[in-house]
C-alpha cells in the first residue's frame, strides 16, 4: 500500500529546495511524496550529457558534480549541488536534452520529479512560479562567470578564484590574509577546467610574484589586489 506520507528526509530536502521556496507546506509534502528516490553510490552517472531531461533531481544527501566533458577527455566541473538543491532542472522545464553530466561526487540519496509535478504546483500556486523564474535567473548569471572565467588563462582563472574565497571566508592574519580552497586541489583543478599539474604551475607563478603563499589546504594572500587585477583579465603594464 502506497505511504501517505513523504520520507523524512526527502521532505527536508524539499523544503530547503529553492525552485519552489513559495509553495505552501502542503504541496511541497505532495511533490516529496511524489518523487522517486535513488540511493546512488559515488561515481554513479545521473545525467548524462546531450540526452532527454523529462525531469529534474534533488539532492536529499551528499553531493553531485555537475561537468562537462572536453574532446580531449579532461572535465570541467560547473557546479557541485547538496541537500536540498536541484539539478538539470532548467532542461527538465524545457523539455530539452541535459547540458552537462551529473555524477555522484559521494555516496548520495537523489529524488526524482517528473516535470508535470512541478507544472501542476505552479498551476495550482502561481506565486511558485516567481521563486522559480528568480531561480533560474540566479544560474543563468552563475554560468555567465563560469563563462568568463574559462576565457582567462589558468592562473587568471585561479586568482579569481582565489579572490573570490577571500571575499567570502579570508580571515586576516599577521602574515596575510588566510583563505581555505574549499576543495582539494584536484577538484579544484577540475573545477578550473584543468589538471592538477597545470594548476600546481600556476600556484608556482602566484607564489614567485609574492601574490599568494600556499599552507597547505590554505592559501595566503598577500596582495588582494593582484588577484583581482589577474581575476579579470586586466594586468598593469
Amino acid at each position: 500500500m502506497p505511504s501517505e506520507t513523504p520520507r523524512p528526509d526527502v521532505l527536508a530536502a524539499f523544503t530547503a529546495c529553492r525552485l519552489w521556496r513559495a509553495a505552501s507546506a502542503d504541496a511541497i509534502a505532495r511533490l516529496a511524496l511524489a518523487a522517486q528516490v535513488q540511493q546512488a553510490t559515488r561515481g554513479t552517472q545521473l545525467a548524462v550529457e546531450g540526452e532527454p531531461a523529462g525531469r529534474l533531481g534533488v539532492i536529499v544527501s551528499g553531493k553531485a558534480r555537475v561537468f562537462h566533458l572536453q574532446a580531449d577527455g579532461r572535465s570541467i566541473t560547473l557546479e557541485t549541488v547538496e541537500s536540498g538543491e536541484p539539478f538539470v532542472a532548467v532542461a527538465a522545464l524545457a523539455g530539452g536534452r541535459n547540458p552537462a553530466n551529473v555524477e555522484a561526487a559521494t555516496d548520495a540519496t537523489v529524488a526524482w520529479l517528473d516535470r508535470e509535478a512541478l507544472f501542476a504546483l505552479m498551476a495550482e500556486e502561481p506565486v511558485v512560479a516567481r521563486s522559480l523564474i528568480a531561480d533560474l535567473a540566479s544560474r543563468v548569471v552563475n554560468l555567465t562567470a563560469v563563462v568568463q572565467t574559462l576565457a582567462l588563462d589558468v592562473p587568471g582563472r585561479l586568482a579569481r578564484y582565489l579572490f573570490q574565497r577571500a571575499l567570502a571566508v579570508g580571515e586576516a592574519t599577521p602574515e596575510g590574509l588566510k583563505v581555505s580552497l574549499g576543495m582539494s586541489k584536484a577538484e579544484l583543478a577540475a573545477s578550473l577546467g584543468t589538471v592538477p599539474e597545470t594548476l600546481s604551475r600556476a600556484f608556482a607563478r602566484l607564489r614567485d610574484d609574492d601574490v599568494v603563499a600556499v599552507r597547505g589546504a590554505d592559501v595566503i594572500v598577500f596582495d588582494v589586489g593582484a588577484l583581482a587585477r589577474l581575476g579579470s583579465g586586466y594586468e598593469e603594464g
